[in-house]
């Protein structure tokens, strides 16, 4: 009877949440046709003039953003990028910034569920169960349990209780999750990095006995859980819960999602970058017709890059934030959204409020199309990813090549490639494996990869001859693991990437992978 209340709930919210998708299509389209106007307006607030310098991230940007920060006093709070540069930058947040980016995300969620007709709108986010510096963390924040008709509609809120924070330290995340979504049965999953989906499924896959255990403790024995978590539970339920809990507790074998949450149809997660190999797995588990990828679309820490448009089943970037500033350089020449030309790519500057003038995201962008004026703006690539020990300027670019030959060369099983210089013994680049499934042609692979990169960089080639590099070693390791000594938010703001310029020796604990198998 409690799930089926719920569920008549969740079905009122849908309709409510689809009829604002009308609502929030026709301001989106409204905003659209005044965006040159805005933009002319923006300017002059933020004193943008001709010679107003381009910056990139450094002293310069860090005393603009210092000074927006005195501007606005107590209210500041500072976001940590996930630090694909040297260093994680700091940005500065306040409580009205946040609620704007929140709202941004409920316009495209709203508007996704009208375009695309989803009967069941409610949501589960692959949040972190940890508190961290991260944006999404600030964005996340629940000081206490939220209240009922909420956590219907976005049963991932629950995870900041700290009864479910228990849970997920004696069960593992895994286990909580694959509670909460057989309990809720949401019809959205969302996650910015679709890797954090997909190891989420390849877990349950690979170790089901330990990911299920949670779900058969509570169905055999209830009452050894603590009041607070039935409480959740109650509140979590939906019409054909229980059903689903037993069958997923005496199961011996992995259950698929359309077994322990059929409602699932879609999933909004990041497109764009080097994300494809874990996009590809993601179409094993949650294939096409039944589940539909919904592109998110491009945001930064410092920013959100471009806004969703769904216009006749399809998804267009536009670059139409609001309080936003959106400039373009190619060649050195700066240019305006409005002059870019299809097929074409760019380097996107913006300017806010928060300290940024002309800040040089150096995210480049591929201009796809152009709608009402404006560019579609698919995300393409890092402009200045590269590592150099010795002046061998070694790129994401030239890795990008040389992890597809090694792909199509090798039977490498599911799971990204990516380097990482190192110091010691003699400098050289550690090729790392991120997968759970256990490789074992070390030598071969990063001897292949060393031949295939000094193909492709004559001046590394040089280098290994002369000695001054020291051969690619191979490394494994799986994705949390790996992402755990980049970052402490591993499912909130960590990003993959062919190649990282934090080295090897600043990762706090990466040389035991290098003798221990992948768990």
């Amino acid at each position: 009877m409690r799930g089926l209340l719920n569920d008549g709930i969740r079905l009122v919210l849908a309709h409510a949440i689809r009829l604002s998708g009308i609502v929030l299509n026709v301001r989106q389209r409204i905003r659209i046709n005044r965006f040159s106007a805005n933009q002319r307006r923006l300017r002059c607030a933020y004193r943008l003039q001709p010679d107003t310098p381009v910056l990139s991230y450094g002293p310069r940007v860090v005393e603009s953003i210092r000074h927006a920060a005195a501007r606005v006093g107590s209210d500041a709070r500072f976001a940590m990028t996930s630090g694909s540069t040297g260093e994680p930058k700091k940005i500065l947040y306040t409580s009205r910034r946040l609620r704007h980016l929140k709202f941004a995300f409920s316009d495209m969620f709203a508007r996704a569920c009208w375009a695309f007709r989803l009967r069941r709108s409610s949501l589960y986010v692959f949040s972190s169960f940890q508190r961290d510096a991260s944006l999404t963390s600030m964005l996340l924040e629940e000081p206490r349990l939220p209240p009922h008709v909420s956590t219907l509609q976005a049963p991932y809120r629950v995870q900041q209780h700290p009864a479910i924070c228990a849970l997920a330290s004696d069960y593992g995340p895994a286990a909580v999750r694959l509670w909460i979504l057989t309990l809720s049965n949401p019809g959205v999953l969302y996650a910015t990095n679709p890797a954090t989906i997909s190891t989420f499924l390849d877990e349950l896959q690979n170790n089901w006995s330990q990911s299920s255990r949670l779900i058969k403790d509570w169905d055999n024995d209830p009452h050894r859980f603590e009041r607070a978590v039935h409480t959740i539970a109650c509140r979590l339920a939906s019409r054909g819960s229980a059903r689903r809990m037993q069958l997923v507790a005496t199961s011996s074998r992995p259950l698929s999602m359309e077994h322990f949450a059929p409602a699932v149809r879609a999933y909004i997660c990041w497109t764009g970058g080097y994300v494809t190999p874990f996009l590809d797995r993601l179409a094993v588990h949650l294939p096409s017709p039944r589940y539909r990828l919904i592109p998110m679309y491009s945001m930064s820490t410092e920013t959100i890059e471009t806004e969703t448009v769904f216009r006749d089943g399809e998804a267009y970037f536009l670059p139409i934030a609001a309080g936003v500033v959106y400039e373009f350089t190619k060649a050195d020449e700066l240019l305006t959204p409005d002059q870019l030309i299809s097929g074409e790519t760019y380097c996107m500057v913006v300017s806010d409020p928060y300290g940024l003038r002309r800040y040089q995201t150096e995210d480049l962008f591929v201009c796809t199309r152009i709608m009402n004026g404006l560019p579609d703006l698919v995300f393409l690539r890092r402009s200045a990813l590269e590592y150099s020990f010795v002046g061998e300027k070694v790129t994401a670019e030239q890795l990008t090549i040389v992890f597809d030959h090694l792909r199509t060369q090798h039977p490498l099983p599911h799971g990204f490639l990516t380097c990482v210089p190192s110091l010691s013994p003699t400098p050289h680049y550690k090729l790392v494996f991120i997968s759970e499934t256990t490789v074992t042609s070390h030598n071969l692979i990063a001897t292949h990869c060393d031949e295939l990169l000094s193909s492709l960089n004559c001046e590394y080639k040089n280098k290994r001859a002369s000695g001054l590099l020291g051969p690619i070693h191979f490394v494994q390791t799986n994705a949390a693991n790996f992402a755990a000594n980049l970052t402490n938010s591993w499912e909130t703001q960590f990003k993959f990437l062919p190649l990282y310029r934090r080295t090897w020796e600043s990762m706090s604990s990466f040389e035991r992978f290098e003798l221990a198998p992948v768990p």
